[in-house]
């Protein structure tokens, strides 16, 4: 971990979210590492996201680190990466009522 706060984005959540279905919805890429880490590949960038209350499948709050950027060169800030990623994650559709 590169411990520079500007490379996390810390969000709570309104609603409990289960972390790999909604990756496996949205069609994102990753990797867990444990029960609280998952290595996720967005727009060629690599970033860990970890949950930092309840569990993957019922995180009420979550970090994401960026920890590559997007290796085309793009020069958007961090913060508009990491929050780009949390937004689709969230808007990816709910599985668990199918």
């Amino acid at each position: 971990m590169t411990g520079d706060d500007e490379n996390v984005y810390h969000r709570s959540l309104d609603e409990p979210l289960d972390l790999r279905t909604a990756l496996e919805s949205a069609g994102i890429e990753f990797l867990d590492i444990d029960e609280d880490r998952t290595v996720v590949i967005y727009q060629q960038a690599i970033f860990i996201v970890t949950v930092t209350e309840g569990s993957t499948p019922t995180a009420q709050a979550i970090d994401v680190e960026l920890w590559e950027p997007p290796a085309d060169g793009r020069t958007d800030d961090h913060e508009t990466i990491l929050a780009g990623f949390v937004e689709e994650l969230l808007a990816a559709p709910d599985q668990s009522s199918q």
